[in-house]
């Protein structure tokens, strides 16, 4: 019952990222919108109702099921004395920022300036912290989802502050594969509420797209970071360990 909720759940997550309302579902469904809608709050719907809404929104009853499971098993948030062990050691916040985006332990040894046997303490750190599962083989099954909730005024988020930030918006954005966004008006707190979902859809959907390119190989991704405008960027700490 807890699988077929958290399907539900991401099937809900998945109408709001593609823009599909109750409303417009219906219609594909040639159902009535209250019937959705006591569909999706009951979660009770056939495995075919299931493959329609998912034909609906292009995509395959595995993809939902693998985002399924990777948004039940993931953790969400980490505590203040996890935090601040990854921001007080940069080598291992660069370790967990690759690991969680499913670097291979070679490539990381390849692209950085670390040994193999001070990655592996770090590996052994991390599983110990509880954001890994250290496999045979130096593999490792992370625990933590890529893009995690930050404690308020937490030290990822004051280091969000002091070396990101800034960093990150001192730039033209004028480049191939750039944008930023900078839109001024006046609206109702409606407007705004509404504006602001859409926002987190946004978010969302690049998560999706994250697990999605993680089937690609590491020299075909690159390093983006996304605040209401997008480019390519590396943490400074990130570029001062790679290799020449």
């Amino acid at each position: 019952m807890a699988q077929a909720t958290r399907l539900v759940h991401e099937l809900k997550n998945q109408l709001k990222l593609k823009g599909v309302t109750y409303r417009e579902l219906a219609q594909q469904l040639e159902l009535s919108e209250s019937a959705v809608k006591q569909m999706f709050s009951s979660g009770n719907m056939t495995l075919s109702r299931l493959d329609r809404i998912c034909d609906i929104l292009s995509m395959d009853a595995s993809d939902l099921m693998r985002f399924s499971e990777d948004a039940g098993k993931q953790l969400q948030s980490l505590t203040l004395d996890q935090e601040a062990e990854l921001i007080g050691d940069s080598k291992l916040l660069l370790l967990a920022y690759c690991l969680v985006n499913h670097w291979s332990f070679a490539d990381i040894l390849d692209k950085y300036e670390l040994t193999e046997v001070e990655g592996i303490r770090y590996l052994a750190r991390l599983d110990r912290m509880k954001l890994i599962e250290l496999l045979p083989g130096n593999r490792v099954k992370p625990l933590i989802s890529s893009n995690f909730n930050w404690q308020p005024n937490g030290p990822i988020e004051n280091y969000f502050r002091k070396e990101v930030q800034g960093p990150f918006f001192n730039a033209n954005f004028n480049d191939e594969g750039t944008l930023r966004l900078v839109k001024n008006g006046d609206i109702s707190i409606v407007a705004k509420q509404q504006i602001m979902e859409r926002l987190h859809s946004i978010g969302q959907l690049f998560d999706d797209t994250v697990r999605e390119e993680r089937k690609l190989p590491l020299d075909q991704r690159q390093g983006t970071t996304m605040v209401l405008a997008i480019r390519n960027w590396t943490l400074q700490a990130f570029e001062s360990l790679e290799r020449p």
